[in-house]
C-alpha cells in the first residue's frame, strides 16, 4: 500500500459518524420509533398524562447522590426523569437523552420535595411533572 496514513485517516473519518451518534442506554433496551422533542410533549402535558412515551431532551442535571434522576431542560423548565432505583445513569451524565418512560404530574410531599433539594435539584413548588423511565439512552458525556 503506498499511502497507509491516507488510508488510515479515511477509515476514521467513516467511522467518526457512527461513534459520535453511539448512545449509551441504561435500564431496559430502548423500544424502536421515533423519540419526540420533550418540548413538544410538555406543550401538552395533560394530554400525554399516564401515557408510556418516547422523548428526546437536553440533559440539564442528574442526581449527585445515586443517579436515580435526571432533569431534563424543556425550555428553562425542568422535567425530571425517575428510575424508580430499578437503574442508574452516570452522575456526570451530559449531552441528549432519549427516554421512554410514562408522564405523570406528581404532588410532592414535603419529604419529596427535601430529598430533591438534597439530591441537588430544589423543585419550584409541590406540584411537578416527571417521567417515570424504563429506559434511558444517552448521547453526548456520559460516563460507562
Amino acid at each position: 500500500m503506498r499511502h497507509p496514513r491516507l488510508v488510515l485517516l479515511a477509515a476514521a473519518a467513516l467511522l467518526a459518524p457512527a461513534v459520535s451518534a453511539t448512545a449509551l442506554t441504561y435500564g431496559q433496551p430502548m423500544p424502536a420509533g421515533e423519540a419526540r422533542p420533550i418540548a413538544t410533549v410538555m406543550a401538552k402535558a395533560e394530554a400525554h398524562a399516564g401515557q408510556a412515551l418516547k422523548v428526546e431532551g437536553r440533559i440539564a442535571q442528574v442526581c449527585q447522590k445515586t443517579g436515580c434522576w435526571l432533569m431534563l431542560d424543556n425550555g428553562g423548565e425542568g422535567i425530571r426523569v425517575r428510575t424508580k432505583h430499578a437503574f442508574f445513569v452516570p452522575k456526570d451524565a451530559a449531552g441528549t437523552a432519549t427516554v421512554h418512560g410514562r408522564l405523570e404530574p406528581v404532588e410532592l410531599t414535603p419529604e419529596q420535595a427535601a430529598h430533591y433539594a438534597d439530591d441537588g435539584a430544589a423543585p419550584d413548588g409541590v406540584r411537578e411533572w416527571q417521567i417515570v423511565a424504563t429506559s434511558i439512552a444517552i448521547r453526548g458525556a456520559a460516563a460507562p
